[in-house]
């Protein structure tokens, strides 16, 4: 359920970037991706995941700490007798905000690394972000429970065979 393209980060290869002025913002409200994750139950899906832009915000923070408790009440079928398993995909964030996700039902947790290159990310990337927060960011939410996904980008340029080699 991607139901936010609102976005605080920068990321230069990024259409939603938060300095890209062309693009129409949304933000679903509670209600409507409540919606859509209890119709995912009733149709036997297992899992949703909840996608958005990147925000560390404490209204945001909280409000997905919210949301992923009442998905996980809400969704509570013969057939799912602990809710719908919740997969996050919102950027970097604190290790105390992984920790309130995860202890509010989220289980899994994707984060792309994008490149595994340092002069790669630092092309792709504002100086706010490096490729060590990445890191660290990925090893948080490890420490926090989660089952962690991620992936690089193909295609970025100045990439090489030996530099997505060494990515994999």
């Amino acid at each position: 359920i991607e139901f936010s393209n609102v976005c605080a980060s920068d990321c230069y290869y990024c259409g939603i970037r938060a300095g890209n002025p062309s693009v129409e913002r949304y933000t679903l409200t509670e209600q409507e991706i409540l919606d859509a994750a209890l119709w995912c139950a009733r149709e036997g899906y297992g899992s949703v995941v909840l996608q958005a832009g990147e925000r560390s915000d404490t209204g945001f923070v909280a409000w997905v700490e919210d949301l992923v408790r009442r998905i996980r009440a809400e969704s509570v079928l013969p057939e799912l007798p602990q809710g719908l398993g919740i997969t996050l995909s919102l950027g970097e964030q604190s290790p105390e905000t992984y920790r309130r996700w995860r202890e509010a039902g989220a289980h899994r947790y994707l984060l792309r690394i994008e490149t595994t290159n340092p002069d790669l990310f630092t092309r792709i990337h504002p100086s706010s972000q490096t490729l060590e927060s990445r890191r660290q960011a990925l090893r948080d939410l490890d420490a926090s429970g989660f089952q962690v996904g991620t992936g690089v980008m193909i295609g970025i340029p100045g990439q090489t065979w030996d530099t997505l080699a060494d990515d994999i």
